[in-house]
């Protein structure tokens, strides 16, 4: 079956939230028929809701299972699969081979716990098979092997032996019909072949065979090394694995990882403000802060440790007026709203309704919140100022080395369109979590290949290695 040029990456999505079930029932019934998700995503929730969407649109009629490109991965250990495979160690029956490479996050692909996982995965997505099933990111071996201080031929030897090992389980899921194919999803196949974390398709091309089908690994109009290391035996790894006939995913196509951090190649809009107007906010947030903590909690017997906790969280403003300009850019910023900022707002708004039953209390959290939504969007929208040079800065370049062909579309859509149309790329992943998202991308599948994209890109690298801001 043909894989769609574009499709839905579930990194990040999670059964609960609509927005990103409606985006996925968009996706599918426009055409795009290619699913990628993993163990680890939103902590299995993100399997969940594909299982779910899956589910609707086929007994709906809507589309048919034997249609869609169902492709999951195997290897992290976080979250609640973390502290299983903990206990299972701490009661002397853990899995063979873990690597423990750092707090709250190891990793394994022996076949006991492939099979483990396999099973669990297929619970969460309602499914009796997967079209393809990938080892992700194994390099974590290779990762901790370095920190370790072992040997670098030693280490790549026990690495591709593991990796063979899986292989050869997997064979055996592919005979009884649970998996059809399996492959790899790892971030250093483009890497050089001199970094101690690089993984290599020419090695694993030894031990393979024709159940070996797909690999992926993250290439956009700023890395990419994909294309140009020449790093499996005189080709890169998309030639290569052209020649090997394989299926080549493309994630993180919107996301570049630079030496500035994490750069988002997309559009964005911003409303332009006064300075006075910014600190106006920051000075009444952190008043609606003191009469909190001294006129409203005081009001209610708290525990100590409680309170001490209570006390700790509002100080959004005294947090925000010493770091707002330090963020670096509006996908740092992005970062730390999700990460830090929604947490806390989650656990006072379960806690307020929990203990606090007076209206005027609950009024007075929910000004607050108001108060500081407004804050954070005026952060935001500083930071998108700053974006909206880099975003013009790109679109300039992509419609000079162009000729001016693409002018007319957002930079993600110039962005998608060049990739896509490189050669033995099979299907883009986007991440895609709101309706309006897939609308964009949905526009590239209309447009024909561009037959210069390759020199485009190696064009665009070399100025972007001259420029001093992206």
């Amino acid at each position: 079956m043909e894989f769609s040029r574009l499709g839905f990456g579930c990194y990040r999505v999670h059964y609960k939230v609509d927005e990103h079930i409606n985006s996925l029932k968009k996706a599918l019934l426009s055409g795009i028929n290619v699913i990628d998700t993993s163990s680890n995503y939103s902590d299995g929730g993100s399997e969940i809701m594909v299982g779910n969407v899956l589910d609707d649109l086929i007994t709906e009629n809507k589309i048919n299972r034997e249609d869609i490109n169902l492709i999951s991965k195997v290897g992290y250990i976080q979250g609640h699969n973390y502290t299983f495979v903990e206990n299972q160690k701490k009661s002397g029956s853990g899995f063979k081979e873990v690597v423990e490479y750092g707090d709250k996050l190891w990793h394994c692909i022996n076949p006991d716990f492939i099979e483990d996982q396999l099973n669990k995965q297929l619970a969460r997505l309602n499914q009796k098979y997967l079209d393809g099933y990938l080892l992700h990111n194994p390099e974590y071996f290779l990762a901790n092997a370095e920190q370790t201080g072992m040997d670098l031929e030693e280490s790549r030897k026990e690495y591709y032996k593991r990796i063979k090992n899986a292989f050869e389980f997997l064979d055996k899921k592919v005979s009884e019909g649970v998996i059809k194919s399996y492959g790899i999803s790892s971030n250093t196949f483009g890497s050089n072949d001199k970094e101690f974390g690089f993984t290599s398709l020419f090695e694993i091309s030894k031990f393979s065979n024709e159940n070996f089908k797909i690999i992926q690994f993250p290439l956009n109009i700023v890395e990419i090394n994909p294309i140009i290391n020449k790093n499996n035996n005189g080709k890169t790894v998309l030639e290569f694995a052209n020649e090997m006939r394989l299926k080549v995913l493309i994630n993180r196509p919107l996301n570049s990882i630079t030496s500035k951090g994490l750069v988002r190649l997309a559009e964005f809009n911003f409303v332009n403000y006064s300075e006075r107007d910014f600190y106006k906010q920051l000075e009444k947030l952190k008043l609606m802060e003191d009469d909190m903590i001294s006129e409203k909690l005081a009001t209610y017997s708290i525990d100590e440790t409680e309170l001490k906790k209570l006390k700790k969280i509002f100080s959004f403003g005294k947090i925000l007026e010493e770091n707002w300009k330090y963020f670096g850019s509006i996908e740092h910023f992005n970062d730390n709203v999700e990460h830090h900022f929604i947490p806390k707002i989650d656990f006072l708004i379960e806690y307020f309704e929990l203990h606090f039953q007076n209206e005027d209390t609950l009024n007075f959290l929910k000004k607050f919140l108001n108060e500081l939504y407004l804050m954070l969007n005026l952060i935001s929208n500083h930071y998108k100022m700053k974006a909206s040079k880099r975003t013009n800065f790109f679109n300039q370049k992509l419609n000079d080395l162009t000729g001016g062909t693409i002018k007319e579309l957002t930079l993600s859509q110039k962005a998608l369109l060049l990739i896509s149309s490189l050669e033995g790329i099979s299907t883009i992943l986007v991440g895609a979590r709101r309706e309006k998202y897939i609308d964009d991308i949905l526009k590239i599948n209309d447009l024909k290949k561009l037959g210069n994209s390759y020199e485009v890109l190696l064009n665009l690298h070399n100025e972007l290695i001259q420029a001093e801001n992206i």
